[in-house]
């Protein structure tokens, strides 16, 4: 076979790798992120179909429509969760295999999502992203066949991590835990990129602070194991730091009230597609998603051309632009909305849920008389729950070498930690037509919570 014969062969085969060339990344947060030395396999699984397709998917959903620089995709998330990862099995000197299997399982932990992310996740039941991601590395040939070109057996070896049951336990906490390598990252990632100044926290002393410790669980009866855990005296402090990261964050970036009305605007306009699809009624443009909502198989090949870019193409044919809108009005109007951005108007209900369970059947009579039938898709209760931090027991941390309590679990020391923000916010959400006549409604909840204090 000539040189320009197999040139040509790689060409048309973008799953076989052609150098053994170092790889590179610049990145902002992390500085440069390297494939090199043991880690230059891992950089094929980069040029597969499933690892690009992230690259057309928002890391932060519809935030970039209230913080205009949150733009960035999984795929850089993904990049730096496996640069977070290296150091970390770095520090605590795991083998070479053990090492190599947290890493890619950090590379790979976002394979699964699906377009805008959580949003979407919440009207397909059963598209959760770890289910996607143990299906994508089983069931697509390209990625399946890097995968096993790193190592034998290593698609079965991350679809553990996503099962929960690889061992040792703490490889897995290192990928998916309170204190893991996509939280370390994320958090950094996404206040650089939304200009928040929330996110800073210490990642060097943390990963200095991490060990692995031969620890007692407490909702065990078993034995004495090996575990992750941290230096209280060494690293409790910039974990602390961390925490309040994350629970300003999710209070004023991730729950940021704007960004709230668009992800539910989003949500209602796929809750009407959706709908639609199970009648028989069922626009055209996004065939798949259909399939989704009548809970159909779907193949893995359709899945992975489920994206931003491609859902935002069936929102601007819905609204009409560059060809006819949906027959549906309720659908070509939600679309409308989200593609020109008149998102929803937000009232602040406090933190007390038991509200929210009062207001809405009110609320939902006022947008039923306004729009009919179809009230329901203009309006929401909204119950942001923020950053939960009591871990299932096969997430938990161990801090060690507290002044107090020696052994202890993250969780414990959390409910002493008072982390400056409501737990949740409930809010109110309603097209702008629904204002004048919610405020009323609005107005006297409020009144009844301050005379109840």
């Amino acid at each position: 076979m000539c040189k320009h014969t197999i040139a040509l062969w790689h060409c048309y085969n973008p799953a076989v790798p052609t150098s053994s060339k170092d790889r590179v990344f610049r990145d902002p947060v992390h500085g440069l992120i390297e494939f090199k030395g043991e880690d230059r396999p891992l950089a094929d699984l980069l040029d597969t179909h499933a690892v690009q397709r992230l690259r057309r998917i928002k890391q932060m959903g519809f935030a970039w429509l209230v913080y205009s620089g949150a733009e960035h995709s999984r795929f850089g998330h993904a990049l730096g969760a496996f640069c977070v990862a290296q150091r970390v099995t770095k520090q605590l000197r795991l083998d070479e295999q053990l090492a190599r299997h947290v890493r890619v399982a950090a590379l790979l932990h976002d394979i699964g999502h699906g377009p805008f992310s959580h949003a979407w996740e919440h009207v397909f039941p059963g598209c959760d992203h770890e289910s996607w991601g143990a299906r994508i590395v089983a069931e697509d040939e390209e990625l399946h066949a890097a995968l096993e070109r790193v190592e034998p057996g290593l698609a079965d070896t991350l679809q553990r991590f996503w099962r929960k049951d690889y061992e040792p336990a703490y490889a897995r906490k290192l990928v998916s835990s309170q204190l893991d390598v996509d939280r370390l990252d994320y958090l950094l990632r996404d206040g650089h990129y939304s200009g928040a100044g929330y996110a800073t926290y210490d990642l060097d002393w943390i990963i200095f602070a991490l060990q692995i410790g031969t620890v007692r669980n407490p909702a065990s009866d078993g034995p004495p194991a090996q575990d992750l855990v941290v230096d209280y005296r060494r690293g409790m402090f910039a974990v602390e730091q961390y925490l309040f990261a994350r629970s300003y964050m999710y209070a004023q970036v991730y729950h940021h009230k704007a960004v709230r009305a668009a992800e539910w605007l989003f949500i209602k306009t796929m809750e009407r597609f959706a709908e639609l699809a199970r009648n028989g009624a069922e626009p055209s443009g996004l065939v798949t998603g259909g399939r989704l909502a009548r809970s159909e198989t779907v193949a893995i090949g359709d899945y992975l051309a489920l994206h931003d870019v491609s859902v935002q193409t069936a929102l601007d044919q819905w609204a009409g632009y560059g060809n006819p809108a949906a027959n549906d009005p309720v659908l070509a109007d939600l679309a409308r909305r989200v593609v020109d951005r008149r998102l929803f108007k937000t009232f602040d209900l406090g933190d007390d849920a038991r509200v929210a369970e009062k207001l809405g059947p009110a609320a939902l009579d006022i947008a039923t008389k306004h729009f009919g039938k179809h009230g329901h898709y203009y309006m929401h209760i909204d119950t942001a729950k923020h950053a939960g931090y009591v871990a299932k027991p096969d997430e938990e941390l161990h801090v060690i070498d507290h002044p107090r309590y020696g052994a202890v679990t993250l969780s414990r020391l959390l409910e002493d930690m008072p982390l400056g923000q409501p737990s949740a916010t409930v809010r109110l959400l309603c097209a702008p037509e629904l204002v004048g006549a919610m405020t009323p409604l609005v107005e006297d909840a409020r009144s009844k919570m301050r005379g109840r204090r």
